[in-house]
């Protein structure tokens, strides 16, 4: 039983590490770079509708954010998933800002006491 959860942990990070691998880099942007973002679209989001992940990025609607505000952001999705006892790394690919929409990645993992309902 032991080895069968290991087993299955194993496969979970394998999986998790090719999957980030095959993802594209995250955007960086200058310090002095501000961007306004009126939409917010996410992908890779099973868990959580983007509905539910609008409710959590609310607040950086429609106002100037820097790289730090974008790090802040991407740390409350995550937050959101441990709140609900789900792993998950989110972040801003690379992408065209010109258009106020982000598209925030997440790859979201499953912990081996949980399964998708």
């Amino acid at each position: 039983m032991r080895q069968t959860e290991q087993m299955m942990r194993q496969s979970q990070m394998q999986r998790s590490s090719q999957m980030r691998e095959a993802l594209p880099p995250a955007m960086v942007m200058s310090e002095s770079t501000l961007l306004t973002v009126q939409v917010f679209k996410f992908s890779g989001n099973q868990l959580f509708t983007a509905e539910q992940l609008q409710s959590v990025v609310a607040g950086y609607a429609n106002r100037p954010l820097n790289q730090h505000d974008l790090k802040h952001l991407t740390d409350a999705v995550s937050a959101a998933y441990r709140q609900a006892g789900w792993l998950v790394q989110a972040y801003i690919p690379r992408q065209d800002l010109s258009n106020g929409e982000i598209t925030v990645q997440v790859i979201e993992s499953i912990p081996p006491n949980k399964s998708l309902r």
